[in-house]
């Protein structure tokens, strides 16, 4: 691609977005690994398959207070013809009883107490009647009833974490519970951020006529942090070919180069320009048929992709959870590139759109009590610089590239954002 086709005399043509993301990713490598704690692995992707290395339980358990016994000995019992058992032991909770259980015995069990030898089931407590040093059972168990077995949850040798897979808190509980303190996920991929605009200032100072505040590299931060990468902001740089070449250059460091602002055809739109006339640089595409987002530019500069995203902030955004995340996701090696919930729900008005092009509609969700259904209600289907309409935003309604929109009542998918 020409950069010089398009600056100053506009965008003949749009690339669709599959076939952005598929270009994107012949280009994108898998990050090594590294080793940390299991306590510290919260949202991190693991690098490889995980086996646990024992049973669990580790041993076969009562679920219930109660008694263990012969489940074979309950049999045919009824409130007329209650079958009566010697109780021979009771064990505490961090006990083995060193009896075994024969026929028409019980031990007296705690939950969670180790099942004795001899025994296959447990009866409840308050199932039978304790008279003396015997117990009265009025009905039948069948074998393993009430008891969790060696190995139910989880076998010796059983992957249980996938390679790809994000760590959640649940996660920590089983490898804590497979005795695994440490494990290998992929390294977080590293993320610069940076602005361009002569117009632009630093939060905390008041804006003049013509200047604005600078907020998407951090709403862009905590995006990568949200993600699962490594974020650095490297600040604003003016409209400025040597200082942009500048700041790309020590941008260079990082796995991803991220800019925001000057990516249209503009005359101070310089950074699409730049990107092209490096050396060793492939420029991927430049014009997307996605709104909001269309002038962003990618390029692949000594092996770094190079995001240059537009400057208004919901498109900014936009762009950013389309193509920066797939590329975060893909470094990680992550299972769902795009790990945001999908809910179906009931469009409230129409959504026109055009063929040939992808619309990321925002949308606020409701649920609708009396017919147990969501409904999304669109917030606005143009005006990229409006803030506030992500901030009302529940999620997003991406309309395909085949589709001239979608009609009032109809049921769509809805991408959540992320919790908070």
């Amino acid at each position: 691609m020409k950069v010089e086709d398009v600056r100053l005399k506009g965008f003949k043509s749009y690339t669709p977005v599959k076939q952005v993301k598929k270009l994107l990713s012949s280009k994108i490598k898998k990050k090594s690994a590294e080793t940390i704690k299991t306590t510290t692995a919260l949202g991190r992707i693991v690098a490889e398959n995980i086996k646990s290395p024992v049973n669990i339980p580790s041993f076969s358990r009562s679920a219930m207070d109660g008694y263990a016994v012969k489940a074979e000995n309950t049999f045919g019992a009824s409130q007329r013809n209650p079958k009566r058992l010697k109780v021979i032991d009771k064990i505490n909770i961090n006990e083995i009883s060193e009896k075994r259980v024969q026929d028409n015995e019980a031990i007296q069990i705690p939950t969670g107490g180790a099942i004795p030898n001899g025994a296959n089931a447990v009866i409840k407590l308050e199932d039978v009647k304790r008279i003396s040093s015997w117990i009265e059972i009025y009905f039948p168990v069948h074998p393993f009833k009430n008891v969790s077995r060696e190995g139910e949850d989880v076998k010796k040798g059983q992957v249980i974490i996938e390679a790809g897979s994000v760590i959640r808190p649940q996660e920590i509980a089983l490898l804590l519970a497979s005795n695994i303190t440490e494990i290998s996920v992929t390294k977080k991929p590293t993320v610069a951020l940076i602005a361009t605009g002569s117009e632009l200032i630093e939060i905390g100072n008041e804006p003049q006529i013509g200047q604005i505040v600078e907020t998407n590299t951090y709403t862009l931060y905590n995006m990568c942090e949200l993600y699962g990468a490594f974020p650095t902001r490297l600040g604003i740089v003016k409209d400025d070919e040597f200082s942009l070449r500048k700041i790309l250059e020590k941008a260079l460091q990082y796995d991803i180069v991220v800019f925001t602002g000057g990516s249209s055809v503009g005359e101070h739109d310089l950074i699409p320009y730049i990107l092209n006339n490096l050396e060793k640089s492939e420029m991927l595409v430049h014009g997307i048929a996605m709104r909001p987002g269309s002038p962003t530019a990618i390029a692949i500069i000594q092996g770094t992709p190079v995001f240059c995203l537009p400057g208004f902030p919901v498109a900014a955004m936009t762009s950013f959870e389309v193509f920066v995340v797939y590329t975060i996701r893909k470094i990680l090696g992550a299972r769902e590139l795009d790990p945001r919930p999908v809910i179906k729900a009931v469009l409230t008005r129409q959504i026109p759109s055009h063929l040939g092009r992808c619309d990321y509609v925002r949308v606020k969700v409701l649920y609708d009590e009396e017919n147990n259904r969501y409904l999304a209600e669109p917030l606005r289907t143009a005006g990229s610089g409006i803030i506030s309409s992500a901030v009302r935003a529940m999620g997003v309604i991406e309309i395909p590239e085949n589709s001239e929109g979608y009609e009032k009542n109809s049921e769509v998918n809805v991408k959540l954002y992320l919790p908070r």
